[in-house]
């Protein structure tokens, strides 16, 4: 991780960085993957995306990236220490309030692109329509159905329940 922050930080395209998931909950383990977000110049973001693979490539030995789209904003790096790396790149007008921006961890943003951002983030509520809550009771109704007639078909379950 240290590699990989400061690599992109001594980068002059790279705008800000956060961690997102677990590592900025404080809720991780042993075994949680890193979601590193970096933001980087737009008229960069493009050369960012082609060269995502190599520069993961260089914090570490690396096993696999996994899902592999030149195009996406993002790479899944698996390193040979079995550390899980989800690399996303984001342009500074994609920063805008979202849920899903509530609980980050900035840990470099020389031009104060996230503090409003989180900010903003904060007040947003997510309230659940009436399609989205039929749409997954119609899924766990699924699962559930689906559970019963692999029980009754006597298929083999592996599940580990942790204490």
């Amino acid at each position: 991780m240290k590699k990989a922050l400061k690599d992109l930080s001594a980068d002059p395209d790279v705008l800000a960085i956060y961690l997102a998931g677990s590592l900025a909950k404080g809720n991780y383990d042993h075994y949680s993957d890193i979601d590193l977000h970096t933001i980087v110049i737009s008229e960069r973001k493009a050369d960012f995306l082609k060269g995502k693979r190599d520069r993961a490539n260089n914090w570490g030995n690396v096993s696999f990236h996994e899902d592999y789209n030149p195009s996406s904003p993002y790479v899944v790096t698996h390193y040979d220490t079995f550390v899980k790396v989800d690399s996303w790149y984001h342009s500074p007008e994609e920063m805008v309030p979202s849920i899903w921006l509530k609980e980050v961890e900035v840990i470099y943003d020389p031009f104060h692109i996230m503090g409003h951002v989180i900010e903003e983030s904060a007040k947003q509520v997510y309230r659940p329509s009436p399609d989205e809550v039929e749409h997954w009771r119609g899924k766990l109704l699924a699962f559930v159905h689906e559970t019963y007639r692999a029980v009754m078909r006597r298929e083999v379950f592996i599940c580990t329940i942790q204490s």
